[in-house]
């Protein structure tokens, strides 16, 4: 029996330990059901690396919180062979999110207004398998799918839709958009812009005995007990994830920030290793865009490889005017694999080509300098040099071996 001496000194901080958490948030159990979402997923899943079993089960929880992020990230469930996972992957989502709506394919780009209108409170998630044919570039009126797609990724989306009417027949009515969403496929063909909204999951097909079958006839009931779960959790801390914002790594900025700082409102809430987790999964995903950034020029647009180019001839050169001749000369000299015979448009640069790409995105003219030469002055490039984090080209001592014959105001 402990006598009263035992009491005073007994340390219970193990009993109700808390994370230390961010300054301006709630103090949080070190294991919360975001901690056993994560777990049950580990059971049924494999994926690429632990951290996609973290964004998946974070994502769960967020969509329940969607409505207080302002944004919602898409996510990408893909891999480079069939029979990983994916559709798995969807199936115990739909178990986990509010309101799921599952589908194969979208017959229209009204169809997804709707569906989300028909709910007359809370929030749906759209779940979408076979993506690569679902959202394939090749069917009809998929630019309008996609569309609907991006526009919901922020609250207060919407898109017109003609409804029906007793009055009128048909009328305009603005139905929502905003809604979480996760595609599933092998590699899907998507654009940029949807991209840029999405964060990837990676599957690999799981070894003999890695992962324990999905049958849902015995692990219904604790699937949708943890959806359940979920739900009650996001209420108790609604209206501290919609007050608060917290902190995320340097560098991330504009829709890098608008994926992951969802993520991380759950983060902070469910306390223990998660905000470091998604802090970490952040500075990952930044070093991925800055090596792509680094080693992908091939994939870059070829109207930013022209300006990326015209800094060097103007920084070997060191003059504020170079002309149309000579630009054209040197790009095809110093580059012949992007603007010589060999390059992909099967013939070598000529002044016109080069001339309209630079009015086209960057509204650049060619103009006289005083000795009646057309040619191009440094200034106008200026802006967009910085703005793809390039200086500006001012005249620099140069080691460049290839002759540069320069005609300067």
């Amino acid at each position: 029996m402990m006598t009263p001496h035992d009491l005073e000194n007994l340390d219970m901080s193990d009993a109700f330990a808390v994370s230390d958490g961010l300054d301006g948030f709630p103090e949080t159990p070190t294991r919360t059901v975001v901690d056993d979402v994560r777990d049950h997923l580990g059971r049924y899943l494999s994926p690429a690396s632990p951290a996609d079993l973290d964004v998946l089960a974070l994502w769960a929880a967020h969509t329940h919180l969607a409505r207080e992020s302002y944004t919602s990230p898409r996510i990408l469930v893909t891999s480079p062979m069939p029979g990983s996972g994916k559709t798995t992957v969807l199936e115990h989502l739909e178990r986990l999110v509010p309101y799921a709506v599952t589908m194969a394919s979208v017959s229209s780009s009204a169809l997804i207004p709707r569906l989300i209108a028909a709910r007359d409170a809370g929030t749906t998630a759209l779940l979408i398998d076979e993506a690569e044919k679902a959202l394939s570039p090749n069917r009809p009126g998929i630019e309008d799918v996609l569309g609907v797609l991006n526009s919901g990724y922020k609250v207060g989306g919407s898109r017109p839709v003609l409804v029906p009417s007793k009055e009128d027949g048909w009328v305009a009515q603005s139905l929502p958009t905003f809604a979480p969403v996760a595609m599933a496929g092998n590699a899907p063909d998507l654009p940029e812009d949807t991209m840029q909204r999405t964060i990837t999951v990676t599957m690999f097909p799981a070894a003999e005995g890695q992962v324990e079958e999905s049958d849902w006839e015995l692990i219904e009931p604790e699937a949708v007990g943890l959806g359940e779960r979920l739900a009650e959790w996001a209420d108790t801390i609604r209206d501290s994830v919609r007050a608060n914002r917290p902190p995320v790594p340097t560098g991330c900025t504009g829709r890098i920030k608008e994926r992951w700082l969802p993520l991380k409102r759950v983060a902070v809430h469910a306390g223990g290793r998660w905000p470091e987790a998604v802090d970490q999964m952040i500075r990952n995903n930044l070093e991925d865009i800055a090596s792509d950034r680094e080693a992908g020029l091939s994939t870059m647009p070829i109207h930013v490889h022209l300006v990326r180019d015209l800094h060097e001839l103007f920084s070997a050169a060191g003059a504020d005017f170079l002309t149309t001749d000579h630009i054209i000369r040197e790009l095809i000299h110093r580059h012949p694999e992007r603007w010589g015979a060999e390059s992909p448009f099967g013939r070598p640069l000529t002044a016109q080509r080069y001339g309209r790409m630079l009015m086209k995105e960057y509204s650049i003219r060619s103009t006289k300098n005083t000795e009646d030469r057309r040619g191009y002055y440094r200034a106008p490039f200026v802006p967009v040099w910085r703005h793809i984090g390039l200086d500006d080209a001012r005249p620099t001592v140069t080691n460049d071996p290839l002759p540069v014959t320069v005609e300067t105001v």
